[in-house]
């Protein structure tokens, strides 16, 4: 067990002014999926500026990851906690594919007022990284040796983003790509803590995902001189052929949100089906019927359930509508229960009751039925849980989040940190 006394000096080292600010600089560092460097650089000389090993693992030019290692005598339990570096929107003109109208690039820049720390990435989730890092820095600081490693995984590429058709940089390689390249590049560890967004409660299940790209076909040539019966547009279109295919999947997804909830310890967990792009025809030669019409369609699918079983219950709705059509899976990532994670989670627990009195609130079915890197440790046999902060939007593409939140957090991270980083290593 922790003495007492290392739990009191180690809070003492935590401070809200600390935690705002830090959280304030990281925000003030552009940091959209495909260029993490930048921020990746300011966390490593971070790290080592206040006694931490600093790791750089080089993924390509413009994106690492930020990796702090608290060594420990290695004879005990090493835990790593990990956040994202990478931004929800990418703050430049390429949000309009989103978004209606884009608040002023001030709105998205760093700022502390009325107990919160406001910018694009706050919540989402630079007010994570520095809580953890907050916490790393105060283990360090009172100068205890514990006996398992502690890493502090900064990483990039966590955002739902997926190379299709153009879209093949580094800006379109998200959801794990980091932490993928983290676990199989020689950093491990015995347990992790996800520190991406809960709002303080601990999930242990997640959902996979299963993206698609269904391609209808029409016959390419001028609409004009013809009436409708005597050349019906659906014959010719395949956009209106594409009409009825979303109507399909749309029925489908219905059945198969209501039909694959998948009941964890830790609550439900809510698979979805969403219809997220759809592209066909010349924007310039509105006059030809279009040839080609794709659609892209994003599920999330419960742990156990795998993509290839999503791939043909799709490809068999699809085929009841008799519309010739293609059908390509282009990403194909499992969901997890994680397994083993009770001794973690009961010391997150414990340690939240003993700081606020009150037990941490328990998962919604949003905070569980998202995908994160927890996914990725749990596929690699390191039992992992979310554990991370809240907030919410304050623009179309600014966040907002309590310092207090962001307080708490980091002293979580560092009293959970020096609890299981003391534990006893089993034997080989």
């Amino acid at each position: 067990m922790v003495n007492e006394k290392d739990n009191e000096k180690v809070l003492k080292h935590i401070t809200r002014d600390e935690v705002a600010e830090l959280t304030k600089q990281l925000v003030d560092i552009p940091s959209p999926t495909g260029s993490e460097r930048e921020i990746g650089e300011f966390i490593l000389h971070w790290y080592s500026s206040h006694g931490i090993k600093p790791v750089r693992q080089e993924i390509d030019p413009n994106r690492i990851n930020a990796v702090g290692v608290l060594e420990g005598s290695g004879k005990g339990v090493s835990l790593m906690i990990n956040g994202h570096m990478d931004t929800s929107f990418t703050g430049t003109e390429e949000d309009r594919m989103f978004c209606r109208t884009l608040d002023p690039e001030s709105e998205l820049r760093g700022a502390i007022r009325d107990g919160k720390v406001f910018g694009l990435g706050a919540s989402n989730m630079k007010s994570g990284l520095a809580a953890f890092m907050v916490a790393g820095k105060a283990v360090q600081q009172i100068g205890i040796r514990l006996k398992g490693d502690l890493i502090l995984a900064a990483v990039a590429g966590e955002i739902s983003r997926t190379p299709i058709g153009p879209y093949q940089s580094g800006a379109y390689r998200g959801e794990g790509t980091g932490t993928r390249y983290l676990l199989t590049h020689g950093v491990q560890s015995d347990y992790a803590i996800v520190a991406d967004r809960s709002g303080h409660s601990i999930v242990w299940a997640q959902n996979g995902v299963a993206q698609f790209r269904i391609d209808t076909f029409g016959d390419p040539h001028a609409a004009w001189g013809m009436t409708r019966e005597q050349e019906p547009p659906e014959r010719s279109s395949a956009i209106l052929k594409m009409i009825q295919v979303v109507q399909a999947i749309n029925g489908w997804a219905e059945r198969f949100e209501r039909n694959h909830v998948y009941m964890s310890a830790n609550g439900p967990v809510i698979p979805k089906v969403n219809i997220g792009s759809i592209q066909g025809g010349a924007p310039y030669r509105p006059n030809y019927y279009p040839g080609v019409c794709s659609l892209y369609v994003d599920v999330r699918t419960p742990p156990e359930l795998r993509p290839v079983q999503v791939q043909r219950e799709l490809k068999e709705v699809l085929s009841k509508t008799g519309i010739e059509f293609e059908l390509e899976m282009y990403a194909s990532l499992m969901g997890y229960e994680a397994k083993g994670i009770e001794p973690v989670v009961n010391v997150i627990d414990q340690t939240y009751q003993g700081l606020l009195g009150q037990k941490p609130p328990p998962p919604t079915t949003f905070r569980a039925s998202i995908w994160t890197d927890t996914n990725i440790y749990n596929e690699m046999g390191i039992p992992a849980c979310k554990f991370g902060l809240g907030g919410k939007k304050y623009g179309v593409r600014s966040e907002q989040i309590e310092i207090e939140e962001i307080f708490r957090g980091a002293q979580v991270y560092a009293l959970a940190a020096i609890e299981i980083c003391n534990w006893a290593k089993a034997s080989d």
